[in-house]
């Protein structure tokens, strides 16, 4: 299984070449890519921004209606409230714009996310460093508890995904802990109202499993948010001076 937003990079194409045979793999990629053949799947036209949100979030549409296709998941019938939920989500904007002003933006902000969740960290931090070129870290919940926390101070901000599930009592005693160190925290997702965050982003409910395309939705506006805030080009990936001459060391 390849995920490709462009679907142009060297590798990408190298990889399903080694594998031969066409009925051995499937591509998810967007619109107008050059991979072809009966396993590509596409998701959403090409973004301008190298940046890439709907098409991240299109390829784990992709990606559970290709799990519904294969098998009986338990939350098949869930899938078809993601677009209304992704909708309600969106709205969320003006909420993002409005917390940049509790938020610490001068060092670290950490991600965290437990289960299903880690994954929306990830992306949420990465989309952070790409869009405004922020240092940002994503975390698996248990293990920021198991040594990072003790680096974060008060001049930090922490994003925690706030999810209905085995992860949230967890999740509370992460809140509870940052708000003795004093850091800055803003909880995303259904449970969000629940910790002890600075800010609270609340996203409809949906199943734990769907929940990442859901949740990482405010991550991308405050990427953006973020990076309006301090007047970086966040289509531009750094592609001037020092690191464009760096970029132009290897190729994709």
């Amino acid at each position: 299984m390849l995920l490709s937003h462009r679907g142009t990079k060297r590798f990408s194409q190298a990889a399903l070449e080694a594998l031969g045979s066409p009925d051995r793999w499937l591509a998810i990629t967007g619109e107008g890519s050059p991979l072809s053949g009966l396993g590509v799947v596409h998701t959403v036209a090409q973004e301008r921004s190298p940046v890439h949100t709907a098409s991240h979030t299109g390829a784990m549409v992709r990606l559970a209606q290709l799990a519904v296709g294969l098998g009986s998941p338990p939350w098949t019938a869930e899938l078809a409230r993601v677009p209304d939920a992704i909708r309600v989500t969106l709205r969320l904007r003006a909420a993002v714009v409005h917390a940049l002003a509790r938020l610490h933006l001068d060092r670290v902000v950490h991600f965290v996310g437990g289960g299903p969740a880690h994954a929306t960290a990830l992306e949420g931090a990465l989309k952070l460093r790409e869009a405004s070129y922020l240092s940002a870290e994503g975390h698996e919940l248990e293990s920021i508890l198991h040594g990072p926390l003790i680096s974060l101070t008060a001049e930090d901000s922490v994003v925690m995904v706030a999810q209905p599930g085995p992860a949230l009592e967890r999740t509370t005693e992460l809140a509870a802990a940052l708000r003795e160190i004093g850091a800055a925290t803003m909880a995303v997702g259904p449970a969000a109202a629940s910790l002890k965050a600075t800010v609270a982003l609340e996203t409809p409910a949906i199943d734990e499993r769907l929940a990442p395309i859901i949740n990482v939705v405010p991550l991308q506006w405050l990427a953006l948010e973020v990076s309006r805030k301090l007047a970086v080009d966040a289509d531009s990936f750094r592609k001037a001076g020092r690191y464009a001459a760096a970029q132009s060391k290897f190729v994709l």
